[in-house]
Parts: C-alpha cells; structure tokens; sequence
C-alpha cells in the first residue's frame, strides 16, 4: 500500500438534473398546486358571490325609493291625466269622450273603471259607425251596450258600409296623427315633438294596421285576386291532369302513347315509371273470378298465382284464400238451407229439436245460427192457430170451461179489457138465458108428466 493509504471506495457525483425533475414528478402528484388552485378560485367566488348580492340590495333599495316618484309622474290619480285621456281620444281617434265623464268613473271604480270607460267610449263609437248609426249615438239596448236591434241579422250592404267606415276612420286617423305631430312640433319649437308618440302606442295597441289589413282582405280577394287568377288561367291553362287521370285517358283511347308519354314527361316522370304507373291503373280481375276460371279450367294455376300475385297478396296465402273463397259459397248455401227450415218447422214438417239440430251442424257463425233459431221459433207462435171466439162460447155454455179460461185465452188472443168485460156480462148473460129456458122447459115437462099421471088415475 506505500504511502498512499488503505484503498477507498470511488464516490459516485450525484446527477442534479435527475434529481429535479423527481422533485417535480413528487410535487405534480402530490396535487398541491391544484389544491392552491381550487382554494383561490374557492375564496374569489365567494367574495365575488358576497360583494354582487350586497351591491344588488343596495341597488333595490334606491330603486325602491325611485319607483314611486316615477308612478306618480305618470298621472293617473289626478283630474288631468284622464283630461288628456279625452283629448288624445278626441283628437287622434276621433271619438267624443268627455273628461269629466272618465274623472267619475275613476271616483266610482278606481283607474280600471276609468280604463273600462274609455274602451267603452271607442267600442260604442266604432260599432254605431258600422253599423250605420251616428257614432255619436251612444251604447244600444244589446248585451253590454251593443248598438242595432237585437236579433236582427246584418245585410250585406251593412258589411260594405262597415268596411268603408272602418277604412276611413283609419285613414282619418292618420291624418289627425299628423297633424298634431306637426303642430306641435312647429308651435312648441320641437319641445313637443314626442306627442305624436301617443298616437303611435295607441294606433299600435288597437292593432289599426293588422285591422285595415283584415278588412281590405276580401275586397282585394275578391276584386282583384280572383279575378286576375282566373284572367291568366283562361290566357295560359297551367292546370294539366294528373299522372291517374292521363293513364285512364289513355286506356280509354282519349289520347294516343306519344302524347300520353310526352304528357307524363312534364309531370316529371321517367320512361321505365311512366309504364308502371300505366300498369297499375289498369283494373284487375277479382280474386273470385280468379277461382272460378281457374277452377273450371279456364285458367291454369299457373296464371291464376300470377294474377293472385298482381292483386297484391303473398304467394303463401293462397290456399287460405281459396278456402275462404269456398266458405263463402258454403254459408250462402247454408243461408238458404235454413231458411228452408225455418219454413218447414213453422208448418210443423219438422219438430223444434231437428230444426235446431239442422241449424248448429251449418258452417255459419254461432251468432248467425242463434239468430235462425229465434226466427224459427217466432214464425211457429205466429202461425200456431187459435180456437174460435164461438167455440169458446160453447164449451163455456155446456161447463166444459170456466169464465176465467175464457179470459184468459182473450188475453192471450189479443184482446184489451173493455173488450173482455163486454164479452165476459155477454156469456154471463147467455148463461143466465141458457138457465131460465132449462127451468122452464123442465117445469113445463113435470106439468106434461103431472097430466097424464091424472088421467091414468080416474082410468
């Protein structure tokens, strides 16, 4: 070893670098920079939250002091507002409405009151307007004040009228309008000129415009629109039949294939569709018919499965179609069987337990033959005959019956009381008759036998 001591282990330099970016992988997953992050953003929005919700509450308190200055700028408690009421009214719509009229109403109803007042003052105007009265004339004797008779219908006359007077009033309204912006404006040197903004929200809330609209609708429909349709529809014909109408025209002959086919052109249709649309018109055999020809060998099963198949139905449906197309012929069969039945129990050639026998082994619905059955019985009550009124009378005069079966057989028959009663006092009397004629053939016989009894004694 010399002098260079005992031997030492080499020292290995730390890398720095590596050891830095450990520290930042150790400080990222640690999740305190999001935790700083979270905490700021945390305590700046409750501070924010905490500093608007003070700011609006001293918001709403100024304004709550502020909003009563400006409702009681706006009038509507004192004489003059609804003065202006009336003058704006008079003015701008040319309806007569007096101040002191909507003052009173305030007094008596509050602002709605007076609010009412006015709509009445314009309702009642216009509606003596279109009907023809003086708009002066004040509310008629209809529900509300409607002016007119009551139940009297409108003529045709009065709607022009109305019309006409409803467009004037608009148009006079707008003249009116202008000229109180105008002057006002020019007398006021412009201090003023917002006035005319009344007229602007009233015409506005009373939707004049949509109304003229509205009223000018049919006149320019009927006088113009119609009219000048019909002008250019004989001038140009730009109405052609549709796609069905020209495929029937040409199967009836009515047009020939290059005008049919030129024709479909237009309506937009290409070769191959105009075909199938030809096609499809065409009416086809009924699926009875099908069955009858096919089955009396007029059409083989070939071609009727082709025209089963253009009728649209599945190729698999088929033999229940064909079994249904046979039932059908079996219950009319079995239709007319029964009521050959019907008719041989109502005559008594069968009993009532073969007829209904007969009627349950038919292929009819249970409903059906439930149904035949009832009718059968009715027809035999119908045609069960009757003993005679004379014969009963008979029986009744030799004791073979009592009074009461005979009533009751009257019953059955039909009879109503007051009938029964005169024919019940007839046989009581018939009896009585019977009774007496008995007696006194039978005193008269014992005086027969006392005579001869005598004269066989004095023998």
């Amino acid at each position: 070893m010399g002098d260079f001591g005992p031997p030492v282990p080499p020292v290995t330099t730390p890398d720095l670098s590596a050891s830095k970016k450990l520290d930042a992988i150790g400080e990222r997953e640690s999740s305190i920079w999001g935790y700083i992050f979270a905490t700021f953003w945390a305590t700046v929005h409750d501070g924010l939250l905490a500093a608007i919700t003070a700011l609006m509450g001293v918001f709403d308190d100024f304004m709550a002091l502020i909003v009563p200055f400006l409702t009681s700028s706006q009038g509507t408690q004192t004489n003059g507002f609804y003065n202006l009421v009336a003058a704006l009214l008079n003015d701008l719509l040319g309806v007569e409405v007096a101040g002191s009229d909507l003052s009173d109403a305030a007094d008596n109803r509050g602002r709605i009151g007076a609010m009412q007042q006015v709509g009445k003052d314009l309702f009642t105007a216009l509606g003596n307007e279109f009907i023809g009265n003086d708009p002066a004339a004040g509310p008629g004797s209809g529900p509300g004040g409607l002016p007119g008779t009551s139940g009297q219908r409108l003529t045709p006359e009065q709607g022009v009228k109305a019309a006409q007077a409803f467009i004037g009033f608009a148009l006079s309204f707008s003249v009116r309008q202008g000229n109180v912006a105008t002057l006002t404006d020019a007398l006021s040197m412009h201090l003023l000129s917002q006035i005319r903004e009344y007229g602007e929200m009233m015409a506005e809330n009373l939707g004049l415009g949509r109304l003229v609209r509205r009223a000018l609708q049919p006149f320019i429909q009927t006088l113009i629109a119609t009219p000048l349709q019909q002008a250019l529809n004989q001038q140009y014909r730009p109405h052609v039949m549709d796609e069905k109408q020209l495929a029937m025209a040409y199967i009836r002959g009515h047009i020939d294939a290059s005008d049919f086919n030129s024709r479909m052109q237009l309506q937009g249709f290409q070769d191959s569709d105009i075909q199938l649309l030809l096609s499809d018109t065409y009416t086809r055999l009924p699926l009875h018919d099908i069955f009858a020809l096919n089955e009396t060998g007029f059409l083989s099963d070939t071609d009727a499965q082709t025209y089963i198949t253009a009728l649209g139905f599945n190729t698999s449906d088929v033999p229940l179609l064909r079994q249904a197309d046979l039932l059908h012929e079996v219950r009319a069969l079995d239709s007319v069987y029964c009521k050959a039945a019907v008719t041989d129990m109502e005559h008594g050639v069968i009993s009532q337990s073969d007829f209904e026998t007969i009627i349950k082994s038919t292929t009819l619905p249970t409903l059906v033959q439930n149904q035949y059955i009832r009718n059968g019985e009715n027809r035999k009550l119908v045609h069960r005959k009757a003993l005679t009124l004379g014969f009963y009378k008979t029986a009744y005069l030799d004791g073979q019956v009592t009074i009461d079966e005979v009533l009751t057989e009257l019953t059955n028959l039909g009879y109503s009381p007051g009938d029964m009663a005169l024919y019940e006092v007839e046989l009581l009397s018939k009896q009585a008759e019977k009774k007496a004629a008995a007696a006194a053939k039978a005193a008269k016989a014992a005086a027969k036998a006392g005579t001869s009894t005598a004269t066989s004694t004095t023998t």
